[in-house]
């Protein structure tokens, strides 16, 4: 089956832009004749009508309408990537959108970008800290070239690239009763007052998925949308809370305690994925190389409770 080429795309959006046969005919130095009969083959393609056509006027149908939006946006974008596969090649300049978790930046991006600077110092990278929602609306809108994400029943598509395993563990003040466990269960929070992120995180969204699996009823008694808010309560000894292993304070904050959490065990599986139907830029495929390399490198441990894929 034959698909609509990038001749019928253009020639379609300037007929809907210029509301004329003629006018478009003239502005793409094409006749008459053979704009009209581009059209008919692109409405016989998709089986569809796109305009309705009278001597005096040419106006879009409504199936057209919902089409010019998709065309548009697919030749703005094949455009952009044009020109930015022609910058990179010639000049070696080139700019990538790259959004990421905000509970993966500081782990991550550091020694990321570092490299990458390293080794594409004309490459500009400009990256945006999310949550996981916000993040797959930059995917799905094109707003990001590549993005940092944890595999989440939102995400509709299997990472392009699988970077790193990161379990949840439990955090109590260095006092509290858990501290004396080697490890906590969810029996043993379900007796404790928990702080938490708010629901819509993708990090309580996993734990709320465990903790349903297996039909526990846990107290939450404060919820927030900020890590350092968190570990405030925490320390002040208002609650115990769950983090994956990425966002736990590490063994010289002598406040804190730190323990694995199992039944439910929690583990968030990150990695990168790029926007759907739009190929990826030479800049974002060197930094999606760079990343990989980088955080697969002997030289690179990561924090206790992270492991490699």
């Amino acid at each position: 089956m034959l698909n609509p080429n990038l001749k019928h795309l253009r020639i379609f959006i300037e007929i809907a832009r210029r509301a004329s046969f003629r006018r478009a005919a003239n502005a793409l130095h094409l006749s008459e004749p053979a704009t009209s009969q581009a059209i008919a083959q692109l409405e016989s393609l998709l089986d569809v009508k796109l305009f309705d056509r009278t001597t005096r006027s040419v106006r879009l149908t409504e199936a057209g309408s919902v089409f010019l939006i998709d065309a548009e946006r697919l030749l703005e974008g094949l455009d952009q990537s044009v020109a930015a596969l022609r910058e990179f090649a010639t000049t070696g300049r080139g700019r990538v959108t790259l959004a990421c978790l905000s509970s993966a930046v500081y782990s991550l991006l550091p020694p990321v970008l570092t490299e990458m600077k390293r080794r594409y110092p004309k490459i500009d990278v400009v990256f945006l800290d999310d949550n996981m929602r916000g993040i797959m609306h930059r995917v799905d809108t094109g707003e990001c070239d590549i993005a940092i994400v944890s595999e989440d029943p939102l995400i509709k598509a299997d990472l392009a690239i699988p970077l790193l395993l990161d379990s949840f563990q439990v955090l109590c003040p260095a006092t509290h009763l858990l501290a004396k466990k080697s490890r906590v269960t969810g029996a043993d929070l379900s007796k404790q007052d928990l702080v938490l992120l708010r629901r819509g995180s993708g990090i309580r969204d996993a734990f709320d998925r465990a903790v349903e699996r297996l039909n526990l009823q846990v107290n939450v008694v404060y919820e927030t949308t900020q890590i350092q808010t968190l570990l405030g309560l925490v320390e002040a000894g208002l609650g115990v809370t769950v983090l994956p292993s990425m966002l736990c304070p590490g063994p010289t904050h002598l406040s804190f305690a730190v323990r694995p959490l199992s039944r439910p065990a929690v583990v968030r599986k990150l990695g990168l994925i790029f926007p759907p139907g739009k190929e990826p830029s030479l800049a974002a495929r060197a930094l999606a190389e760079v990343m990989r390399q980088t955080i697969g490198a002997e030289s690179m441990s990561p924090p206790p409770g992270v492991t490699k894929i």
